[in-house]
This record gives structure tokens, C-alpha cells and sequence, in this order.
């Protein structure tokens, strides 16, 4: 439980550093999931100074990044010949980027990493997922962020938009006990159950008011 209540302060930290302003450094972030919403975006509290279309090349969207719930993902972009990843570049402060990277579970949780690419001239990151799994699918609602998200999107092709609005989709339903660790694979019997009883309080506690609630963000002016 620790390195969560860790994490939620480092997390204040950042939100109390851009309550102080943008500062004058910039970043560049490729968004391909949930935050091509404009809805997440402004939840997050997080404007971009500037954004354009991109077409990451060479790379393909996979649902592999596990979410807290059997059988649901969310989306990494990882190295595929020929495909392409479609998206949204997003000029952001650096402490914006500082304070989405708590939203990804960057720092202390280390499910996602910033991956850094260069393209056409412009350097810029995405997050690509440390827990890559198969055989995973999105939510309903998940799919429909980035659906939507790319409607204005003038490079993405027809079929690629209709592979998309095709994809199977996965029910929130039991949420995955090992979701934020893992237990070492030779634990077993009674203190395997008393651990995965501890991990679900933990995830409960987590999702329900460590990642959802910050005292300072509400503070937060674009």
C-alpha cells in the first residue's frame, strides 16, 4: 500500500508545481487511446498548447495493456513493419506531461514508459505498456474513446476505421487481483489467498480514491 500513497503524493507534487504555471519547456506527445477524448482531457485537466494529426509508421495499435478487469485492455503502440499508428500530437508543458504521466501510471507504478521516437523531423513520446498480453479487448467505452477521437483524423483510411468500429469488446466485470503486482509464482496454499484478498483491498482503495481524488488538481486552471 505504500508505494501507492508514494505515488499519490509525488502526484501532488506535480499538480502543485503546475498550479504555479506551464513553465517555458515543451513537450511533444503522441495520444492513440483514451486521450484523443477531449472529455479525458479536460477531466485530467490538460490543455494542449497545440495539436496536430500523426501517423506513427512502422508501428501497430495492440489492446495488450491489461486493465483491472479479466479479459480488458487498453492500448500500447508497439514496432510492427508496414502498420501504422493513428493519433493525435499533442504540444504539452513539461509539467502537463509530468501530471499525465501519473495518469498512465508512469512513475512509482511503472505500467507504462514513455517511448521516445523520431519522425519526419519532430522527436515525441507515447506510452507503450510494460505488461504486454495477448488474447485481451478493450471496453465498450475505452473502443469508443478513440473511435471518436479519430473521426477528425484526415489521414486514417477507411478500412482502418471500420476494423476499429469492428472490434470485439470486453464487460467490466471481475477485477484482476495481481492488477497493480504480481506474486512470485512459487507462493501458494493459504498465503497465496491472504495476499490476493490484500491485493484486491489495495486495488479498491486505488481505483476508487488514490487515482480519482486529488485535493490540488481541482485548482488546476488551464
Amino acid at each position: 500500500m505504500y508505494r501507492y500513497i508514494i505515488w499519490r503524493l509525488l502526484f501532488e507534487i506535480c499538480n502543485i508545481r503546475r498550479l504555479l504555471g506551464h513553465g517555458k519547456e515543451r513537450i511533444q506527445y503522441l495520444a492513440f487511446g483514451a486521450n484523443l477524448s477531449e472529455t479525458i482531457m479536460n477531466e485530467r485537466r490538460i490543455r494542449p498548447f497545440a495539436m496536430k494529426p500523426v501517423t506513427l509508421r512502422n508501428h501497430g495499435l495492440r489492446f495488450d495493456h491489461p486493465g483491472p478487469w479479466v479479459g480488458c485492455a487498453y492500448a500500447s503502440a508497439e514496432p510492427a513493419v508496414s502498420e501504422s499508428v493513428y493519433g493525435f500530437l499533442y504540444t504539452l508543458s513539461a509539467r502537463d506531461a509530468a501530471r499525465m504521466d501519473f495518469y498512465e501510471a508512469v512513475p512509482v507504478i511503472k505500467r507504462y514508459r514513455r517511448t521516445w521516437v523520431e519522425q519526419d523531423g519532430e522527436r515525441f513520446y507515447f506510452y507503450q505498456t510494460n505488461r504486454s498480453t495477448p488474447n485481451l479487448n478493450p471496453t465498450d467505452e475505452y473502443l469508443g474513446y478513440i473511435v471518436t477521437g479519430l473521426e477528425s483524423h484526415p489521414q486514417v483510411p477507411a478500412e482502418y476505421r471500420a476494423a476499429m468500429a469492428a472490434t470485439e469488446t470486453c464487460v467490466p466485470g471481475r477485477w484482476v487481483s495481481s492488477y497493480l503486482w504480481q506474486q512470485p509464482e512459487d507462493r501458494s496454499g493459504w498465503l497465496r489467498g491472504l495476499i490476493e484478498f490484500y491485493q484486491r483491498v489495495v486495488l479498491f482503495v486505488f481505483l476508487k480514491f488514490l487515482y480519482r481524488y486529488s485535493p490540488s488538481a481541482i485548482f488546476i486552471r488551464y
